[in-house]
């Protein structure tokens, strides 16, 4: 029963954490992190298909887009909003919890541990290391550079982004809640050198979720059933990655149960803000309406254009 309960628990957290990545509301940019008005052509504000036409060519990012996810990004982590409070609060004190049986939650897993689970959970972590984040934001920014695809160039780079910028919250918590792996007695010395309290393979693999999920597997009304399927496939991969690669960081004795839900929402977070600050980008400034998903997408033939959800 005790160890039904703690199972329990790190489900629960998992689940909170994964719902936290994705905000009821998307927030307005801040009086001073309005969009900006400097002259550039085209302006996605005036013509939005010749802006993604534009900035689909090779190598050609918008600086003012660049400088705006900045602003947006920082001020909304020192400026949350109701949701962000409401999921943070829940994923502290899941963690907390978790924190409390950490020492026998690693013993229940050490004691269940078997040679095929450790096989699949040893892999499933690569995607949080070697460089495969890295290589996946490549991926897509070349490869849109290639063939002039708006969609996947700008998610190359929102991708390098929302990975720098989770790395930042992630040493930064590896300062904080400085402490050994759980192989090598887990003790606890908080600002004390970058220790392991938060995950950093967890993390990086979340920081790619919220931009995949919102590049290319929002669901639109307008999709049919096939389209919709496949979609909540994929936006159920992206998410699930990164749960496989934490439950693999705990099976390796890397990391404890919390360091990687804290590393989890770090990235999930980020991913999602990096999304919402492109969304709000790419919309005429000063709209009293609120974009909850906003996408770039590219004709059969060509044709450049935006598919927008609103919130009023």
């Amino acid at each position: 029963m005790p160890k039904f309960r703690r199972a329990l628990t790190i489900a629960v957290a998992m689940a909170l954490t994964a719902f936290s990545a994705t905000p009821a509301t998307c927030a307005q940019p801040p009086g001073d992190v309005a969009a900006p008005q400097a002259d550039r052509v085209p302006d996605s504000a005036v013509d939005l298909p010749g802006y993604l036409e534009h900035y689909s060519r090779p190598f050609r990012i918008d600086p003012d887009e660049f400088k705006f996810t900045q602003k947006y990004y920082w001020h909304r982590l020192f400026h949350p909003t109701l949701s962000d409070k409401v999921w943070g609060a829940g994923v502290l004190i899941a963690s907390f919890t978790l924190a409390t049986q950490k020492n026998r939650i690693q013993a229940d897993v050490a004691e269940d541990d078997s040679p095929s689970r450790e096989r699949f959970f040893r892999r499933a972590q690569d995607l949080g290391g070697r460089g495969i984040v890295p290589a996946i934001a490549a991926l897509f920014y070349l490869g849109g550079s290639a063939f002039h695809d708006y969609r996947a160039k700008e998610t190359g780079f929102m991708l390098a982004e929302s990975g720098i910028l989770t790395g930042i919250l992630t040493v930064s918590g590896m300062w904080v809640l400085s402490e050994d792996r759980p192989r090598e007695g887990g003790r606890l010395h908080p600002f004390k050198g970058i220790g392991h309290g938060v995950s950093g393979h967890a993390a990086t693999a979340a920081s790619i979720s919220g931009v995949l999920s919102r590049m290319y597997f929002q669901v639109e009304p307008d999709d049919g059933r096939v389209a919709r399927t496949f979609k909540w496939i994929g936006k159920g991969f992206v998410y699930a990655a990164p749960v496989a690669v934490s439950f693999g960081r705990v099976n390796e004795q890397e990391h404890f149960v919390y360091s990687t839900i804290l590393g989890m929402a770090i990235g999930f977070w980020t991913s999602n803000a990096v999304a919402d600050a492109h969304g709000l980008y790419l919309q005429a400034p000063g709209s009293r309406l609120k974009p909850s998903g906003v996408a770039p997408i590219v004709g059969d033939r060509g044709g450049a254009g935006a598919v927008v959800r609103w919130e009023f």
